[in-house]
């Protein structure tokens, strides 16, 4: 009788693990392509402009490791393309490439630059901005990144000589801290910066290298929005720095956002993360 019994608690529990089984992969075969067929997340990188010397730090799996430390200075902003990394620091007015583990100058600005991105054609911008005391500008550079030599340089392209991009302050609410991405179609994301509310903005491209006015995409009441990215394998999430330990995924059709990463980084005991970027190569 006992064994009857066992055998037949045998029976019932397969049945109900089959059953159980047959509703999870119902249940994953109803989901809306844009979730049953989501792209594992790429690796991104970020940077805490309070940390000196700086460090550029690769987050892969929610979990960091030391991509580039620089040998003395900070790092505020960053663009990656390839094997390529570059970036800037706040108060300069030059760009940087990593090159093994050293650094050489690649660009020298006139004024100070505020952040540095790569378009998905491969060509690097930079923006100089005020904040709340005048209208900002994004520059392109030239050459393509591929063709920048070992010791070669950037210059302002000829798309930019006396028109640059302009960021015209009563379009994005008399603020704009200078931080700045691009979509893999080649339209601007704006970010205001550290302050609070925060908004991110997106300028079409049209025609050319020309640009619409911005169009509010995301607010923020309680927080800032400084560096800005957007993930090249699933483009409807936006990445970006809060001026704080954490980098927020924002879903730009909906406006939901959750923590890709949040933690303290090493000999960071004041965490202010200021960019973050993906290599958009890595779409390919």
């Amino acid at each position: 009788m006992l064994r009857i019994k066992s055998k037949k608690i045998s029976v019932q529990f397969i049945t109900l693990a089959v059953l159980c089984l047959c509703y999870g992969l119902m249940l994953y075969l109803s989901l809306p392509p844009a979730y049953a067929g989501r792209p594992p997340l790429p690796p991104y990188y970020i940077v805490d402009v309070y940390q000196t010397p700086g460090i550029v730090y690769r987050i892969e799996n929610e979990k960091s490791s030391i991509f580039f430390r620089r040998r003395s200075g900070s790092i505020s902003s960053i663009a990656l393309w390839g094997d390529k990394l570059l970036f800037c620091s706040d108060n300069d007015r030059r760009i940087y490439q990593k090159i093994g583990e050293q650094e050489r100058v690649v660009f020298e600005h006139r004024t100070y630059i505020r952040d540095v991105a790569v378009d998905p054609s491969g060509y690097l911008y930079i923006s100089e901005a005020n904040g709340a005391k005048g209208d900002g500008r994004i520059y392109k550079l030239s050459p393509h990144i591929d063709k920048l030599g070992r010791e070669g340089r950037f210059s302002i392209s000829s798309d930019s000589q006396g028109r640059p991009i302009q960021v015209r302050l009563i379009t994005v609410d008399k603020y704009w801290d200078g931080y700045f991405t691009f979509d893999l179609q080649g339209n601007i994301y704006l970010s205001t910066g550290y302050r609070i509310p925060a908004f991110i903005y997106r300028v079409p491209r049209q025609e050319g290298s020309t640009y619409g006015s911005p169009q509010k995409q995301y607010s923020d009441t309680k927080g800032a929005i400084k560096g800005i990215a957007i993930d090249p394998r699933n483009p409807n999430f936006i990445y970006y720095a809060d001026w704080n330990k954490t980098i927020f995924r924002l879903n730009i059709r909906d406006s939901r956002r959750s923590i890709a990463f949040s933690g303290s980084l090493a000999r960071s005991r004041n965490p202010h993360l200021s960019d973050v970027a993906f290599d958009f190569r890595i779409r390919r």
